[in-house]
């Protein structure tokens, strides 16, 4: 199964939360119980992707259906012209991976 981003925002940029989410719930329709093919999410023509946008669409598929999963099942494919791709997308993994650390850092800065 592949899912191609720019078809899904009609854009370039994959920058706002929306963006995100739009992505998560295209992603989601085909995750679940039953399914277990895996999934390409398709970058081609993505020039911007943010990390507010990995958050709101690999991060709650994160929350939601666990690490093991969405490693197993979903790939982002064809991002090499995003600039600073692979270090967004592994900070929020490890985010997510560590939130227990993350949350209490945060705690403490704020404190």
């Amino acid at each position: 199964m592949k899912i191609n981003v720019t078809d899904i925002l009609n854009s370039s940029n994959a920058s706002l939360h929306d963006d995100g989410i739009r992505v998560y719930t295209e992603i989601k329709k085909h995750l679940g119980a039953s399914n277990k093919e895996e999934i390409e999410v398709d970058f081609s023509n993505i020039k911007r992707c943010s990390t507010l946008f990995l958050n709101a669409s690999f991060g709650k598929l994160l929350a939601d259906y666990g690490e093991e999963l969405v490693k197993k099942l979903v790939h982002p494919r064809s991002y090499s012209q995003i600039l600073n791709f692979n270090h967004k997308y592994s900070d929020m993994f490890d985010n997510f991976v560590n939130k227990d650390n993350y949350q209490a850092y945060r705690e403490e800065a704020l404190a």
